[in-house]
């Protein structure tokens, strides 16, 4: 019942996540809307975040190459919150765009490790290194100081 709850908040957030992102698309978010983007994204953080702390529980030995994945992993969501902080502090359309573009590639980092899990071969190894060297990629690019704006 516990699993069920948290999925259907996991989908929640994701939901109010994707139709923030693509309202700021069209316009700027009003205060609220700030709150809530902010608020769903720190919660997807944190979903992630525990997803890698389970499977570094699960772990048994001491398995070098999932400890690695896991640390990637790990490195990832500290650099996607340092981004989102980022974000916060200068909330305009090029942060947005790059934190969402970040956090696309840490979810598919995710996605390529949960594969590598299931089928562990050369091929789904270096696939989830190469997603987790694009995701670095994106950890930086975030605008850091406040820009001048034309309100229309």
């Amino acid at each position: 019942m516990l699993e069920l709850i948290k999925e259907r908040k996991v989908l929640k957030d994701d939901s109010t996540f994707f139709k923030l992102l693509r309202v700021s698309l069209e316009r700027d978010l009003n205060e609220k809307e700030q709150g809530k983007f902010l608020e769903s994204s720190y919660r997807n953080i944190d979903y992630l975040e525990e997803e890698f702390n389970t499977y570094r529980n699960s772990v048994v030995g001491n398995l070098i190459i999932y400890n690695t994945l896991i640390n990637n992993g790990t490195t990832l969501i500290n650099g996607l919150r340092t981004g989102l902080n980022i974000t916060k502090d200068n909330f305009i359309k090029e942060n947005i765009n790059q934190f969402s573009a970040h956090y696309q590639t840490v979810k598919e980092y995710e996605e390529a490790f949960l594969e590598y899990r299931e089928n562990i071969t050369d091929e789904s190894y270096d696939k989830t290194i190469e997603k987790y060297e694009e995701a670095i990629d994106y950890s930086d690019g975030y605008t850091k100081e406040k820009t001048l704006t034309k309100k229309s």
